[in-house]
């Protein structure tokens, strides 16, 4: 007899494996989050507090503060893709793990 979905949901809940797993990607999402709005927060802070320094021109009419703009899309696309090849590389494998063992005694016919 089949393994119900919900046990194997239960199973994997409850498996050491994918709870240290959980924590590692909270962890990474957590320090990705915190740099982002760290360096938003510095953007808005700068804007607010240095508007001599964001208004001074670096060539023609461009300017610290939009550069400084512009760089908040540059560092999102390079959290983006840190994070993603920091879950393809580590995170993924883990959890492809813990299914593959919750659901390898349904594969072989095998109860737990």
């Amino acid at each position: 007899m089949a393994e119900s979905p919900d046990a194997r949901y239960v199973a994997i809940n409850q498996d050491e494996r994918f709870i240290v797993l959980r924590r590692r990607m909270g962890r990474a999402v957590l320090v990705v989050s915190a740099l982002f709005f760290a360096w938003y927060l510095l953007f808005v802070v700068a804007c607010v507090f240095a508007r001599g320094l964001m208004g001074h021109r670096l060539a023609g009419h461009v300017n610290v503060a939009l550069v400084f703009g512009i760089l908040q899309f540059v560092a999102t696309f390079v959290l983006a893709r840190r994070y993603s090849r920091h879950s393809r590389e580590t995170l993924d494998p883990s959890a492809a793990q813990v299914v593959a063992d919750a659901t390898a005694p349904e594969r072989t016919g095998r109860r737990r």
